[in-house]
């Protein structure tokens, strides 16, 4: 987790969005993210992580990662972490990234070592595992999950944006594991869950275009419907801490990202990242919300750098409402 910025970055960083190109104050230290790509791992896994930073200059920025346990290897704003031999639990490596001029920021990520057999026992720390889940046609989503998130599409797609779709759907699939397998391991309190409205059940891991193909258009459309605006394109991303889909409830603090204007590539790679940073974060924690806005508009800005149209659109892409 990374330090809490100056009220004055913070305060533009909301409100202007985070790039490359972004103006930056010589005492401001910069803002990083970090995440890794499995929040949790069998006995004797591995893990590879990435840090993020918001200073001005990414060549005059230094990365320094280390861990308390397990074998990590690195190289610049990237890692690989070992972890055979520990015992289940979980267990954090620090990212500290240092400017030019001396302003230092750390991020934390944790990773649970799980106990695949024998009797299950509740994840320790914060890291949380997210789980995909289809949302059929006539079933509701369960109570009691950390997190619920739903790729939304507005409208079945025209020849220009099903790429995006089919890129959004694929990491936001196929990515993570099924909801129903990560059960048998971790209770539901330390889950958060990742839905997608489908009018049926496409069989076992379906591929993108299967899923795009049974795609609940309605029902997203309904969910839409507690969003303020239009929202006709898509893909959107909605996280909310209770079940969206509940009859009468209000929609309470929720995180929306808007990625009908983005192209296809950083589609993908953004919805990789929201679900791997969404895993270390303690969505009971008021503050949590605004932070992993934050740190999404850092790591969606490097990601989309070069792209004028993202630096200029962070600001109203990635909000945390209350």
């Amino acid at each position: 987790m990374s330090r809490r910025p100056s009220a004055l970055l913070l305060g533009l960083l909301i409100g202007l969005g985070v790039g490359p190109g972004a103006p930056a104050r010589a005492a401001d230290p910069p803002v990083v993210a970090c995440s890794v790509d499995l929040p949790t791992v069998a006995p004797g896994g591995a893990v590879v992580g990435k840090a993020w930073a918001s200073a001005p200059s990414r060549s005059a920025v230094r990365y320094a990662w280390e861990a308390g346990a397990g074998r990590l290897e690195s190289r610049g704003r990237e890692m690989r972490w070992d972890l055979a031999g520990l015992p289940p639990g979980t267990y954090a490596a620090a990212v500290r990234v240092t400017d030019a001029v001396g302003g230092s920021s750390e991020c934390v990520v944790r990773v649970i070592v799980r106990r695949d057999t024998g009797a299950r026992r509740p994840a320790l720390g914060p890291a949380r595992e997210t789980g995909a889940a289809l949302l059929v046609a006539g079933g509701g989503e369960a109570e009691l999950y950390g997190l619920y998130s739903y790729l939304l599409l507005g409208a079945p797609p025209d020849a220009g944006v099903r790429e995006r779709y089919l890129r959004a759907i694929d990491a936001f699939w196929t990515l993570i594991p099924e909801l129903a397998g990560l059960e048998q391991y971790v209770p539901r309190a330390e889950l958060n869950v990742a839905y997608m409205p489908v009018t049926g059940a496409p069989g076992a891991r379906p591929s993108a275009e299967c899923l795009l193909d049974h795609y609940a258009y309605a029902r997203a459309r309904s969910l839409l419907r507690h969003v303020p605006g239009a929202h006709r394109d898509g893909p959107y991303l909605v996280s909310t801490l209770r079940p969206l889909g509940r009859s009468g409830a209000p929609m309470g603090q929720h995180l929306f990202q808007d990625l009908s204007r983005v192209p296809p590539h950083l589609a993908a790679s953004w919805v990789k990242e929201f679900l791997n940073q969404a895993a270390q974060e303690r969505f009971w924690d008021e503050r949590t919300g605004t932070k992993l806005a934050l740190r999404l508009r850092v790591t969606v800005g490097i990601l989309g750098e070069g792209l004028p149209e993202v630096r200029k659109g962070l600001d109203g892409w990635i909000t945390w409402m209350r």
